[in-house]
């Protein structure tokens, strides 16, 4: 099933990229306002990069992280099977 799941994967990768971007476009303009600071450029202040470079890697995590659980749980819904992996549920002592 994983090999089956991989097409809407690579679909679900695309899609967590294009909302990532929006998303972070849009919390940028309200946190900073301003033009997004590139830590290459000597003008732009080191805080402000490595602000945007942080929320831009947690918001990037998140949205992924959300956007492949979703897809999972559609993939599951149409085809019965989960095809991610499962946890392995220990035995208790009264087991």
């Amino acid at each position: 099933m994983k090999l089956l799941f991989k097409p809407f994967g690579m679909v679900a990768g695309l899609v967590a990229t294009k909302a990532s971007t929006a998303i972070f476009d849009q919390v940028w303009q309200r946190v900073d306002g301003g033009d997004l600071p590139d830590a290459d450029v000597r003008e732009d202040p080191a805080g402000r990069a490595i602000l945007a470079a942080a929320l831009q890697a947690a918001i990037f995590a998140g949205t992924t992280a959300a956007v492949s659980r979703y897809g999972m749980h559609v993939f599951e819904h149409t085809f019965g099977h989960w095809p991610g992996d499962h946890r392995q549920v220990e035995a208790g002592p009264d087991a």
